[in-house]
C-alpha cells in the first residue's frame, strides 16, 4: 500500500481521490464524444466507437480510449478539426477583454503532498517536454500541441474551466517581478518556488489569463497555491470549473509519478 497521503482544497471545500476520479471518469466520457462529434472516428483497437458504445467504457477503459484517441490527433490535426470551436472561443475571450490592470476573477487552489517530494513532482512535470502520453494523462481535456520548457514556451488547447470550446492558446513563462501588482500581492514568501505564464490567443496579442501557481518543500513531500486570473465578467462557471481542473490536472500529475497505489 502506497504510503502517499495528499488534499486538495479549492476556496475552502476539500476534494478527495473518489470525486476527482468521477470527474476525471465524466471529462473522459465528454471528450470522447466531443471528438466524435467534429468528425473524429473513434477507436478502441480496431473497433469504431459509436456514442452509445462510448457510454459503457468503464473508467479504466475510457482513459484508455481517450489518451490513444487524443494521441492520433495533436498539433495542427487537432488545430484543423477543432477550428470552428475555437474561432468561436477566440470571440469569446477577445470580448471578455483580459488586462491584469482590470479587477480579476481567481481560480484558486491548494494541494499538499506527503511521500512525493518536489524535486520528484517537477522531474514528472518536465517529462511532459519528453513524453506526449504523459501531457494526455494528467487531465482529460488536454490536447497537445507543443511544450518546449526549455524556451519557456507552451503552445495547447483545452476547454478553460472545462466550460464551453476548447481555446488555442500560446503561454509564455514569465518571472515574477513581471507580473502586475494585484498578482504579485498574492505572492507567498514561505513558497520559495514559483511559476508564472502569460497566457494568449495564438498570434500574442489577445491576453486570456495569468497563471501563478506556488510551491514549497516541506519534510516529508510539498505543498502547493496554484492560481489562474481571468477578466473580470468570466463566468463563475469557469472560475469554479478551473479550479477543478487545476486538483484534476495535479492530481494527474501526481499519479503519472508512479508512487499511488
Amino acid at each position: 500500500m502506497s504510503d502517499v497521503q495528499y488534499s486538495f482544497t479549492l476556496n475552502g471545500e476539500t476534494w478527495n481521490k473518489k470525486q476527482l476520479e468521477r470527474l476525471e471518469y465524466e471529462r473522459n466520457l465528454h471528450i470522447l464524444h466531443s471528438m466524435k462529434q467534429h468528425g473524429i472516428d473513434i477507436k478502441d483497437g480496431n473497433q469504431t466507437l459509436s456514442d452509445d458504445d462510448i457510454d459503457y467504457l468503464t473508467t479504466q477503459k475510457a482513459w484508455d480510449v481517450s489518451i490513444d484517441n487524443r494521441l492520433e490527433h495533436t498539433g495542427e490535426d487537432i488545430i484543423n478539426i477543432y477550428k470552428d470551436s475555437i474561432k468561436k472561443s477566440d470571440e469569446f475571450w477577445k470580448e471578455l477583454g483580459f488586462s491584469q490592470d482590470k479587477p480579476m476573477k481567481v481560480s484558486r487552489t491548494e494541494m499538499k503532498v506527503s511521500g512525493v517530494s518536489l524535486k520528484e513532482y517537477m522531474a514528472m512535470m518536465r517529462s511532459m517536454q519528453t513524453d506526449d502520453r504523459v501531457g494526455l494523462s494528467v487531465h482529460p481535456e488536454h490536447f497537445i500541441c507543443s511544450v518546449t520548457w526549455d524556451d519557456g514556451q507552451l503552445v495547447g488547447i483545452e476547454p478553460f474551466g472545462m466550460y464551453g470550446t476548447p481555446t488555442l492558446v500560446e503561454v509564455k513563462m514569465v518571472p515574477d517581478e513581471e507580473l502586475g501588482d494585484a498578482i504579485k500581492a498574492d505572492k507567498d514568501p514561505e513558497y520559495p518556488i514559483a511559476m508564472a505564464g502569460e497566457t494568449f490567443l495564438t498570434g500574442g496579442e489577445v491576453a486570456v489569463n495569468i497563471p501563478f501557481h506556488q510551491f514549497k518543500p516541506t519534510e516529508d513531500g510539498f505543498e502547493a497555491k496554484m492560481a489562474v486570473y481571468w477578466p473580470e465578467n468570466t463566468p463563475d462557471e469557469i472560475v469554479d470549473g478551473h479550479a477543478l481542473h487545476l486538483a484534476m490536472e495535479f492530481y494527474g500529475g501526481l499519479k503519472e509519478t508512479g508512487k499511488l497505489d
